[in-house]
């Protein structure tokens, strides 16, 4: 690809607060790209040593053609490290290197660089820009689109946040060729997810073919991320129709905290919520069993899901006791009414949901 050659789709409409652009060999045109959205200031990378290790010399020798002052800010790996002593450290050494509000962000890595760089973002010096470059498939479709950032407190996932709108999200999905099969089906069950809350064609294209495969994963990327900008574009802030994006979230992000953030992946945590999501349709009559079969063949065809039978059923319902969807009215779950269409429920019962939960087999 030549520089000319460079023509990234916009996956949002012009109107939109900020552009959502896909383009393989993007990361070549970062350069171009970025002094197009940012301030012709400093730049401070946030990013990890395995990114940089896979990544790291094609993003340098494009910063470099135009001469970008840059630094590079490293952050520890795992889910367990999205923390507000990480966010500390990336304070102190951007208040070290000069930065003002006249300088910028650039996330580059998967979800945890992401909502820990747009956080930091946020928050230093009362906000400053900063752009999403995703390079995993989880963050590609989910977690760089729609302005969530965070970290996580010891009590629960994703407590400590805000919404705070990038100045562009950047998709390269030649990134993801260097992502380990975990991840990537990681990722895919975030995917399938979409399909389940009502993208259009997702769930066919994702039954039909191998979604894997770089052709038909670049299509559903851009339809996972445009079903999700429609979503957030209608509620920003998730006070009504946003909240439909947890499905499978509930249950998942009690798996992962019981698990102490290891032994489950986010998207293989969401995958086995998703599971109980749909057992608890059909205990309830939402769904009929077949239905409530073909989306667990759906999901399990995607790529395995981890043994949790080690996990104990108290750690798990006190992890989603805690959750940031508990409303004044109790515990907020997102249910199948159909293989691609969910309703949210107020006040579910938790009891139902440990029921759900051990129907997986996690232990008592």
């Amino acid at each position: 690809m030549t520089r000319q050659s460079l023509h990234p789709r916009r996956l949002n409409q012009s109107l939109d607060p900020y552009p959502v652009l896909m383009a393989p060999g993007l990361l070549n045109h970062l350069d171009v790209l970025i002094r197009r959205f940012l301030p012709l200031k400093k730049i401070a990378i946030i990013t990890q040593r395995r990114v940089m290790g896979f990544h790291g010399q094609q993003l340098i020798s494009s910063l470099t053609k135009k001469a970008t002052d840059y630094r590079i800010l490293l952050i520890p790996e795992g889910e367990e490290k999205k923390t507000l002593s990480t966010v500390e450290r990336l304070y102190e050494k951007l208040l070290k290197s000069g930065f003002s509000r006249e300088d910028a962000i650039l996330a580059f890595g998967g979800g945890v660089v992401g909502d820990v760089a747009g956080f930091v973002a946020a928050t230093f010096l009362r906000g400053i820009p900063y752009i999403q470059i995703p390079t995993t498939l989880l963050a590609q479709i989910d977690s760089s689109i729609g302005g969530k950032v965070g970290v996580n407190h010891e009590t629960g996932k994703n407590l400590i946040g805000a919404i705070y709108r990038p100045t562009a999200v950047l998709i390269d999905p030649t990134l993801l060729s260097t992502l380990p099969p975990r991840e990537l089906s990681g990722g895919l069950f975030e995917l399938l997810k979409y399909g389940f809350i009502g993208a259009p064609g997702l769930l066919q294209k994702m039954e039909q073919s191998k979604p894997s495969r770089k052709q038909n994963l670049e299509d559903a990327i851009a339809r996972a991320v445009r079903h999700k900008l429609s979503v957030v574009r209608k509620d920003e802030h998730e006070t009504g129709l946003r909240r439909i994006l947890n499905f499978g979230h509930t249950v998942g992000h009690g798996l992962e905290a019981a698990g102490g953030y290891r032994l489950l992946l986010h998207g293989e945590a969401v995958g086995w919520g998703m599971i109980a999501a749909a057992r608890l349709a059909k205990r309830r009559h939402n769904i009929s069993p077949s239905t409530c079969e073909r989306m667990e063949a759906l999901i399990r065809h995607v790529g395995p899901l981890p043994d949790i039978s080690r996990l104990e059923i108290h750690r798990v319902i006190q992890a989603v006791s805690k959750d940031k969807k508990i409303g004044s009215a109790g515990l907020r779950f997102i249910l199948p009414t159909s293989i691609n269409r969910v309703e949210i429920v107020e006040a579910f019962p938790l009891e139902e949901v440990k029921w759900a939960i051990r129907s997986l087999g996690v232990r008592d």
